[in-house]
């Protein structure tokens, strides 16, 4: 097992957050001093008891930044401000504005301190609306859907400006793209939730009839948090050459079938209807991983059924809690 983390100090921005909640508890396993923020997400229940270094702000304040990165070894960034397509398309500059500041701030922090290596994290968002399965070199054949634009140019942006400081300033930085997450931890609010927490949070909640955004036809592909933070270990361990990469697990379906299969391990009968007067996002989303395993062997452990059940049951006992 690599030793590169160990007794290293470590920022993880978003480190409250699904993915970087995992990644923190992951880093912690392998003996690294970690240091998270806590902006506008309360700290989950799972990291209270760890050892961690843990700081207030703001990443869109040039001072905090720099205090953020302060004797620190290496950097994760994974904070940003998103939400589903409800939110992004109704708040197109509070989301593109504040990620393009944060990105700036974080990235020159870091060159300025003498980080020995940066990670950042962008998205499947980035492509445009194309059903093939996905490449690397396809980011730029296009521009990205109108629907969540101003998340996606905030993420190409934020993918170039690492490559400029890479460029210009020999920094070693891995730049990953994350198919769809889920997991433990996810935002579940139906309002402002990622497609699949909105759906679970639906289930859960045992709510009839089960309302589905849009035809309920686009192909999704999904990779369990778990999953996407080790494969961000394994490309801040073995691929800084900033060169954007897909992590992705090889299982995709239709928003329909999710469902459907979310409803079966809630264990109930709902009506499903589909409301055409939300979005239903682009028809098919779905990553190549050949280049991850090819470079570095990354492959995804938990298939969707189990990791679907495993959020299922971190929010049920999530909604037990609350009722106390």
């Amino acid at each position: 097992m690599s030793k590169m983390f160990s007794n290293k100090k470590i920022l993880v921005t978003g480190g409250t957050g699904m993915i970087g909640s995992h990644l923190v508890e992951l880093l912690i396993e392998k003996n690294a001093d970690v240091r998270i923020i806590s902006h506008n997400r309360k700290i989950p229940e799972e990291l209270e008891n760890k050892n961690l270094d843990i700081i207030s702000g703001d990443l869109t304040d040039k001072s905090f930044s720099e205090v953020s990165v302060k004797g620190m070894d290496y950097v994760f960034h994974l904070a940003a401000y998103t939400g589903g397509l409800g939110r992004t398309s109704t708040h197109p500059a509070s989301t593109l504005t504040p990620n393009l500041i944060m990105d700036g701030n974080i990235l020159e922090s870091a060159k300025n301190e003498g980080i020995k290596k940066f990670l950042y994290a962008s998205c499947t968002c980035v492509y445009p609306d194309d059903e093939k399965t996905l490449q690397e070199e396809d980011a730029w054949t296009g521009n990205p859907p109108e629907a969540h634009a101003s998340y996606s140019w905030s993420k190409r942006m934020g993918e170039r400006q690492a490559i400029s400081y890479h460029k210009e300033f020999g920094m070693n930085i891995a730049i990953v793209r994350p198919s769809n997450s889920y997991g433990p931890r996810d935002s579940l609010n139906p309002e402002t939730a990622h497609a699949l927490g909105a759906l679970m949070s639906k289930a859960i909640k045992k709510m009839d009839p089960f309302v589905i955004w849009g035809d309920g036809t686009p192909i999704r592909e999904y990779i369990y948090a778990n999953d996407a933070a080790r494969g961000m270990i394994i490309a801040m361990e073995k691929y800084c050459n900033a060169d954007p990469i897909n992590l992705a697990s090889g299982e995709f379906h239709s928003m329909e079938d999710l469902a459907k299969q979310i409803i079966k391990i809630v264990g109930y009968n709902p009506k499903i209807i589909f409301d055409k007067t939300k979005p239903s996002g682009q028809k098919r989303r779905v990553l190549s991983n050949s280049k991850a395993e090819k470079e570095f062997g990354f492959k995804c452990e938990t298939l969707l059924e189990e990791g679907l059940a495993k959020t299922l049951n971190w929010y049920q006992k999530i909604l037990e809690l609350d009722k106390k």
